[in-house]
């Protein structure tokens, strides 16, 4: 194929490394607002972008629901809300399965992956700004004692 011919290839390199948290840190805020930004746009899309397109999604949320995977496994479990853990078990399934055959598939894919990220974001963000003994909506079990109670 000319090479004008060929669509021009859209890659971003973005190094794991430099992007995965510490064992028991967050995740950085710049990682979050681009993962934001990156999660707004797949959920937005109305029509397909193209397949080079869809890959370069793909790519890049992969790597952003690795780096926030890592930050919600720094939380800890007694203190994870509920949305954060089923985020975690979806995140498993979506990492085992990958995206299904066909067309539908690979565009399915990305707004799965940018579900699971958004609602991972979501989580660490809650659990930053409420802390573990703040507020009880969406979490399980019992809600802490205040330590001011009797």
């Amino acid at each position: 194929m000319p090479e004008q011919a060929r669509p021009r290839e859209a890659t971003m390199n973005v190094h794991l490394g430099a992007l995965l948290v510490q064992e028991g840190a967050s995740v950085d805020r710049r990682v979050e607002q681009q993962a934001k930004a990156t999660i707004r746009t797949v959920l937005a899309l109305r029509d397909h972008p193209g397949e080079w397109e869809v890959a370069r999604l793909t790519n890049t949320l992969l790597t952003y629901c690795a780096v926030l995977a890592n930050g919600l496994a720094a939380i800890p479990e007694a203190a994870r809300c509920t949305r954060g853990r089923a985020a975690l078990i979806v995140w498993d399934g979506l990492r085992e399965s990958g995206p299904a055959d066909g067309p539908l598939g690979t565009w399915s894919y990305p707004r799965h992956l940018a579900v699971c990220a958004r609602d991972m974001l979501l989580s660490i963000r809650d659990y930053r700004e409420t802390g573990a003994s703040a507020s009880f909506i969406g979490r399980t079990g019992l809600p802490p004692v205040p330590t001011d109670a009797p």
